[in-house]
């Protein structure tokens, strides 16, 4: 078995080592994310979004492959749109839903799929009663249009149904760009549009040495447990550790036994208590 190992002494940088997600674990569903919005590639609103769904995507036991912003361009939109959703299971879009010009994704997704957008009666009626309006042009009604292959998704995990459903074409969902919106949305309905037989099972160990003093331990660890994966990340300047390591795969008994494994291989003394950091 190849061993990938990417080593880098900087804030924010990781080890990672060994892809199981390749191997025995191929079977794990796989998604891809595209944040949507010229302001997100300004720099002028933060990208909280995709760290939410990509926690929200793995507790479903799903595999997030990648992250995409793409700008407020139809023609962009739908080419990622296209290949991202022949290459995933799962598309998630973010962003360009609203009444305004900018906000162009149902047309982009309609154009990537090749099927015109129409005026879907049940949006009609929720955005007339929401914009107080009948006429169908009236900025607030934009968000009635969709593809013409669209499915409604309103199901919550608690019963109740979304007072605005998500939107989804074959196997992409867009959501709002609108951090709020977004987390009600996949919280609530999100295990209901995304399922996995799979589950992720991790544990932490945190370690007050540098990462490069840890790296021989884990090449060892990853010899012994191909099937799980180790990700080592520094933090500078902590007071209680310097890097915190985890370990994870689709088995418990595996993780367990990776974790007590790494506790043999390490220094005591330089192992840190969870309740101490």
């Amino acid at each position: 078995m190849s061993l990938r190992c990417l080593c880098k002494n900087i804030s924010g940088a990781h080890i990672k080592i060994n892809n199981f997600w390749t191997n025995k674990y191929s079977t794990i569903k796989t998604a891809g994310v595209l944040v949507i919005g010229d302001e997100i590639l300004k720099g002028e609103v933060p990208d909280t979004n995709s760290t939410l769904i990509a926690q929200e995507l793995h507790n479903f036991g799903l595999k997030l492959k990648k992250i995409t912003v793409v700008a407020d361009d139809i023609n962009d939109i739908s080419e990622e749109v296209r290949y991202f959703s022949k290459k995933y299971d799962y598309v998630l879009t973010t962003g360009g839903i609203g009444p305004t010009h900018d906000d162009v994704t149902y047309e982009a997704v309609a154009l990537a799929f090749d099927v015109p957008l129409v005026l879907h009666s049940d949006l009609e009626k929720i955005c007339s009663k929401f914009f107080k309006t009948v006429d169908p042009m009236s900025p607030g009604m934009k968000q009635a249009y969709v593809p013409e292959q669209s499915v409604l998704n309103y199901a919550t995990i608690s019963g109740d149904k979304l007072t605005f459903p998500n939107v989804s074409v074959h196997n992409v969902f867009m959501f709002p760009g609108i951090p709020e919106f977004l987390k009600k949305i996949i919280t609530e309905a999100g295990p209901l549009l995304f399922r996995s037989d799979k589950k992720f099972f991790t544990k932490y160990l945190y370690c007050n040495l540098p990462e490069y003093k840890i790296a021989k331990e884990l090449e060892i660890l990853v010899q012994e447990f191909p099937e799980v994966q180790f990700g080592c990340y520094p933090k500078i300047c902590h007071s209680a550790y310097q890097v915190k390591v985890t370990i994870e795969s689709c088995s418990n008994v595996s993780t367990t036994k990776a974790y007590l494994r790494l506790l043999q291989l390490l220094p005591k003394e330089y192992i840190v208590n969870e309740s101490d950091i």
